[in-house]
């Protein structure tokens, strides 16, 4: 087994930076994807609600 001299520059791993940046990058498209469908739902419901049959 190799011994790492004890002045060795301690090793920076890359693969969390990418798990946390992918992890973030789902979450933004996530809440984007269920804004637009509660928007769509939101058109939806309003198109075929009834007319108001207040006196304007």
């Amino acid at each position: 087994m190799e011994e790492q001299p004890l002045n060795a520059p301690k090793r920076r791993y890359v693969w969390p930076w990418v798990v946390l940046a992918a992890v973030l990058l789902q979450a933004v498209l996530v809440i984007l994807w269920v804004g637009n469908a509660a928007h769509r739902v939101e058109q939806q419901r309003d198109f075929s609600a009834p007319p108001a049959t207040g006196n304007h």
